[in-house]
Order: structure tokens, then sequence, then C-alpha cells
């Protein structure tokens, strides 16, 4: 298990590009975090499930289903430079 001084000392190896990414990383967290604190996960679900039905509010059954199928019919694996490199 890593400890925070490992962490601390893989962070001063990162590029700048791979700290601006943690860092945005890191705020999605706290945010996240923050939002949810206090909720029990009865309430983070029945909140995700008004979310979704908002999402799908004026859509026909017709459109929900070319989504579905659009979600579900082919999945691309993102691109990975580190395949092709020496």
């Amino acid at each position: 298990m890593l400890t925070l001084q490992d962490v601390k000392a893989a962070i001063d190896r990162l590029s700048p590009q791979e700290r601006r990414e943690l860092r945005e990383y890191l705020d999605q967290r706290e945010s996240a975090e923050h939002f949810t604190s206090g909720m029990t996960p009865q309430e983070r679900a029945r909140r995700l499930n008004e979310a979704f039905d908002q999402l799908r509010e004026g859509l026909t059954q017709q459109q929900l289903d070319e989504i579905t199928e659009a979600m579900n019919s082919e999945y691309i694996e993102p691109f990975d430079e580190d395949e092709w490199k020496d």
C-alpha cells in the first residue's frame, strides 16, 4: 500500500499536463463528495432516478429505443499511443 509520502513523490515526477489532469480529477472528486455528503444511499438513488426521468422527458419511446440501440451496438476501444511505441 502506498503511503502519502509515496504519493507525493509520484506527483513530483508527473509532467505539467499530468498534474493538471490530477488536479481536475481531485476537484471532480471533491465536488462529488461535497454534493453527496450527508445523503443516504437511498437519497442518492432517488436523485439519480429523478435526473434520469428529466433526461427522458419529452423523448418518444422510439427515440429512447434509438438511443439505447446506439449505446449498445458498437464499442470502440480508445486509441492507445503506447501500443505503437517501441
